[in-house]
């Protein structure tokens, strides 16, 4: 609409939205709104959202129209405004704008040190003849109110209808233009409707000749009828942009230029021009100032002297004007007769085929007489045959009632023996009455509408409306059904193309674990797995991980056993050392007892327990295992001179809703990241679990474009992260510059080894949690004991570690053992072959290594 390179208006619809920014470049929001002043035709104040700026974001503000300058090409304004002023502007909620009237705008104009417009030009403007300007102040103030505003926004005004001076209906306002210099309404654009047969065109309507009706939503057109009848319009790529083009629709209407009655009013002051400086602009208005030296007298006349020979000039237009439209109107005259010939010879012949759909309709109408005599002769033999059908099951139930009351009779001499077949007997007759009733009732029911029927015969005329009105219906009928099966088929293919993608998506999150000696496995390729118990039944799938965010543990996975030992409506919490992953198979055995299982107590699915170390402990030791904090507290937790059940206490009373030791896999994967500062760093992507020990190796984050790092994901040690739980969110204590210089991964080449971790968390600072183990088995510090000495110890805790793992490979070799005998009842020679000599080996090292 406004595509040239330098235009002087711009609509209120594209100022609208513009953004804003300071003399620093700083974006700072944008325009929401233009107010426009109905007294004075211009633009009263822009209505800003500072979007966040200097925590003003919840907040609009009123800014004076000459505090701002226009960057054209870059759809933006700037706004000269000290930051330190715009800190403590007073504005307004978005919902509750205030009833604006020039004394509350005076304040606004001041406070940002501008002079209010309608001061600087009072008397050449808006005052009345003779009129002080403290009287034209308290005339204006008094005006303002809701039923009678000073101002109204540009989008209240656009739509709004306009009449004549006699009230007729003309079009309505499309849109408003606004001077860029000086903040003025150019013109309003006016879309007529298809009057005057100009719909196809808009016209450009100085503001002086529109005057508003409140209560009505409308504008009244100060222009003749005659002259807005010749008035050219324009096409709505092509508007009038520059003050040059639209001198001549000014002086067409016999309105005087806003711009030409500024320069030439004796009081006149200027405003501001856009763009200028404070320092150009109190220059400006001292020189205006010492130039009013015109009288009041000499302008009007010299005013009048312009206006008059305007209208000559327009006259002269207006003569050639007329003439072109009379030739027009001639050649209008001509095409109207022609088309009206041709409308005519139409109408001949349309009467010509109406006379012969009416013959048509004759014998139609024929057809259907005949059709509807024969339907009801077929209705009454209908019912007819019902009717000897019904008389024929009448009689059969009677012979079967007479065969009930002998049945009755026999059973009676059995009494003794098959009195419950007699009482059986007895309900069958008495519903075979019931029934015999129900019959006949519905006998008599179809005689009745047999007569109804007879009767209807006579009435053909309604008969035939409902008989089509029912065609219809069952036409209706038809169409809904083949809608209905046409939607079923979407949704069967819908369906369809749902299980393709979730068989993909399950096949890369396999494929993500796919190596042959992976020592990880992501949380979501574990949650779903089956879980089979050591004689290879299906027991049912873990639904969920429960990680303890205080060592990045697996404190407990949440199993659902699918029907097994009828515990199938609830959860079960099982300590991870009980789980033995089958990787090809993806499938975990659960090497615990099914007596054990029967007895467990589980939990509703919708009401997971609030879980804490001392609930979980009760849990770990009915399953036959150590709580996982009991067997480290001298490596990682305990402190001096504090046993493993001081601890456990210690640390289960903080368990609450509010603040829990334990968090799902699901709920921590999507969590936001930040870092210490507050910043948005990006969001978890998957939690890696460390299969040898069930612990947390790594969360895998995405940083959203964070430093420029979104094309990759980022292994990030578990000791890194804090949660904060009403935020739902992670603390990321990793500094900025070591981020900035972090090594990621691709998608499809995730860490899955010890090794390849080691590395990451080497680069953060951090020890790798395996090696911590080690190192506090080395350090070997024991509670148990006080008075032996360091040799001693290291014997006694190396004595206690090879138990340990005698002990553990003891217990593989008996599943082991277990397993090739299952085995062997479908092993190939070949294949036994292999496996006994990879026995063999296996054994050879364990032997080795307990010597």
């Amino acid at each position: 609409m406004a595509r040239r390179d330098n235009p002087e208006f711009l609509s209120a619809s594209t100022i609208k939205g513009d953004k804003i920014v300071n003399r620093d470049g700083e974006d700072l929001g944008k325009i929401e709104e233009l107010m426009i002043d109905l007294q004075d035709g211009r633009v009263a104040y822009a209505v800003l959202s500072f979007g966040g700026f200097l925590g003003m974001g919840n907040k609009l503000f009123a800014i004076p129209w000459q505090a701002f300058k226009l960057k054209l090409h870059d759809h933006a304004f700037i706004l000269d405004i000290d930051k330190e002023v715009l800190e403590k502007a007073e504005g307004f909620d978005k919902d509750n704008w205030p009833l604006t009237n020039r004394e509350w705008l005076s304040r606004n104009y001041t406070y940002y040190g501008y002079q209010p417009y309608w001061q600087t030009g009072l008397a050449g403007q808006t005052g009345m003849p003779g009129e002080t300007e403290p009287e034209t102040t308290a005339r204006m103030r008094s005006t303002a109110s809701r039923d009678n505003p000073d101002f109204l926004s540009a989008d209240t005004i656009k739509g709004d209808k306009v009449v004549n001076r006699d009230g007729d209906h003309i079009g309505k306002i499309d849109e408003l233009m606004i001077d860029l210099q000086d903040g003025k309404v150019a013109y309003a654009v006016i879309s007529h409707g298809g009057i005057l047969g100009i719909g196809t065109k808009l016209f450009a309507i100085p503001w002086q000749a529109l005057s508003l009706r409140v209560h009505e939503h409308a504008f009244v057109l100060d222009i003749p009828k005659e002259t807005f009848d010749k008035a050219e319009g324009f096409d709505k790529d092509n508007w009038p942009l520059t003050r040059n083009e639209l001198s001549r629709t000014y002086d067409y209407y016999g309105y005087q230029p806003y711009w030409q009655a500024v320069a030439a009013a004796p009081a006149g002051i200027s405003t501001g021009i856009l763009g200028e400086t404070e320092a150009e602009r109190m220059a400006r208005m001292e020189r205006e100032r010492s130039g009013l030296v015109e009288t009041e007298e000499e302008r009007k006349a010299r005013m009048e002297r312009e206006r008059l020979e305007g209208l000559r000039e327009t006259q002269e237009e207006k003569v050639s004007h007329l003439e072109e439209q009379r030739m027009q109107r001639e050649r209008q005259t001509e095409t109207e007769r022609e088309r009206l010939a041709r409308l005519e010879r139409e109408q001949m012949e349309l009467e010509r085929q109406a006379e012969i759909e009416r013959g048509k309709l004759v014998g139609l109408e024929k057809e259907l007489q005949e059709a509807i005599r024969l339907e009801q002769t077929e209705k009454v033999s209908r019912l007819e045959k019902e009717m000897n059908v019904i008389k024929m099951q009448e009689e059969a139930r009677r012979e079967r009632l007479a065969q009930l009351v002998s049945e009755r009779e026999r059973v009676g001499r059995q009494e003794d023996t098959e009195k419950e077949k007699l009482s059986r007997l007895e309900e069958e007759r008495m519903e075979a009455e019931k029934r015999e009733e129900s019959e006949k009732e519905k006998l008599a029911g179809l005689g009745r509408e047999r007569m109804e029927a007879e009767r209807k015969v006579e009435t053909e005329q309604e008969r035939l409306a409902r008989l089509e009105s029912e065609r219809m219906e069952a036409e209706r009928k038809v169409e809904t059904e083949q809608e209905r099966l046409s939607r079923l088929e979407r949704e069967r293919m819908e369906a369809e193309k749902w299980q393709e993608t979730e068989s993909a998506r399950m096949a890369r999150m396999g494929g993500m674990a796919s190596r042959e000696n992976t020592d990880f496995l992501s949380a979501t390729t574990i949650k779903g797995d089956k879980v089979i118990n050591t004689a290879g039944e299906d027991l049912g799938k873990i639904e969920e991980l429960m990680i303890d965010l205080r060592d990045g543990r697996i404190a407990y996975a949440v199993l659902s056993f699918g029907g097994f030992l009828g515990m199938g409506d609830k959860l079960f919490a099982i300590p991870w050392q009980s789980l033995r992953l089958k990787l090809h198979d993806h499938a975990f055995v659960l090497d615990i007892p099914k007596e054990t299982l029967e007895k467990a107590e589980g939990f509703d699915k919708d009401n997971w327990p609030v879980t804490s170390h001392e609930w979980l402990s009760r849990t770990y030791t009915y399953y036959g295992y150590e709580p996982y904090w009991q067997r480290e507290v001298t490596e990682r937790t305990g402190l001096p001179g504090e046993i493993g059940s001081e601890r456990v206490s210690g640390i289960g009373g903080l368990a609450s809703r509010e603040n829990p030791d334990f968090l799902s896999a699901g709920t921590m994967k999507g969590d936001k990241v930040v870092n210490t500062a507050g910043e948005d760093l990006g969001k978890i992507e998957e939690l890696m679990i460390d299969l040898h020990d069930g612990r947390v190796a790594y969360a895998v984050l995405s940083f959203g474009g964070f430093l420029g790092m979104s094309d990759k994901l980022f292994a990030i040690p578990w000791q890194a992260l804090s949660l904060r739980v009403h935020e739902h969110a992670f603390v990321l204590d990793i500094p900025k510059d070591v981020l900035e210089r972090a090594e990621g991964f691709d998608k499809d080449n995730w860490p899955l080894t010890r090794n390849e971790l080691s590395r990451t968390y080497t680069y953060y600072g951090y020890q790798p949690y395996w090696q911590q183990r080690e190192v506090a088995g080395q350090a070997g510090i024991s509670t148990g004991v006080q008075a032996e000495t360091e040799s001693e110890r290291m014997a006694r805790t190396e004595r206690e570690k090879h138990e340990q793992l005698k002990t553990a490979e003891e217990k593989m070799a008996q599943q082991d053992k277990e397993r090739i005998e299952r085995m062997e009842g479908t092993e190939t020679d070949k294949e036994k072959r292999e496996r006994l000599e990879r026995e063999r080996m296996v054994a050879e090292r364990r032997e080795h290594k307990y010597q």
